[in-house]
């Protein structure tokens, strides 16, 4: 893969990161819980993902000879961003109007916290239900799509194990905080950073959502009515 492909490859996991896998850790601390329960949760999840990732690969091979034609339209990949780029807008209209509503009022984090018992099982299928939050996201399937182009074993799987990483970097922070006793000042300061800012933050990625949505809504149009080859295209051509 070149140096293009990789920086392709890292931003899409950038873009898409799972905030939820990093919430669902502080809420499992906040519950009582330990570095162990964390690994359960995590193993629970990189099991699911090791096995479809397995899968994907010869899926993918066989569904790229069945749909080669299809890639190879400009006017089909056009078609699919015109969808992504109205889905993108539609986010962009729930985060306008979740940023319009008042916050929320929080206790202290002393008071949220429940200390339980946690079990080592359910978190493990929690974590394995967690894992159907990727596999439903379209960039996990790209992201095995563009590691397969890497013939080489080790950096094939190197590049999967820097995107899930990546992917799941908030969930990476608060275990890796946990490992260090460091998980409470972590939750406190995100709070502390987050808390005031939230309507400014919200407004600024709904804008995001909403000049990505035109973005790719716009060239989706372009590659309908002109020659022009599609972004879309050009991120599954990147070697």
């Amino acid at each position: 893969m070149t140096f293009a492909g990789i920086l392709a490859f890292l931003g899409l996991a950038v873009v898409t990161m799972d905030v939820l896998g990093g919430v669902i850790a502080i809420s499992v601390m906040l519950r009582g819980g330990t570095v162990r329960h964390l690994l359960a949760f995590a193993g629970g999840y990189t099991v699911i993902i090791i096995a479809a990732t397995l899968i994907l690969r010869p899926l993918l091979e066989l569904l790229n000879r069945w749909l080669r034609p299809v890639l190879d339209s400009n006017n089909a990949i056009g078609a699919v961003e015109i969808v992504v780029g109205l889905a993108l807008a539609g986010f962009s209209v729930h985060q306008f109007r979740a940023a319009s509503r008042p916050p929320r009022p929080h206790g202290r984090l002393e008071e949220r916290s429940t200390p339980a018992r946690l079990a080592t099982g359910p978190l493990i299928l929690a974590g394995v239900a967690f894992s159907a939050t990727a596999l439903a996201d379209p960039a996990f399937t790209i992201a095995v799509g563009m590691a397969s182009q890497e013939q080489h074993l080790l950096p094939h799987v190197g590049l999967l194990v820097l995107w899930n990483l990546v992917y799941q970097a908030p969930l990476v922070a608060v275990m890796a905080a946990a490992a260090f006793g460091k998980h409470e000042q972590l939750v406190t300061r995100v709070m502390e950073v987050l808390g005031p800012r939230r309507r400014a933050l919200q407004t600024t990625l709904a804008a995001l959502l909403a000049l990505a949505g035109i973005a790719v809504l716009g060239d989706g149009v372009i590659a309908l009515l002109s020659e022009h080859v599609p972004w879309l295209r050009q991120l599954l051509l990147l070697r």
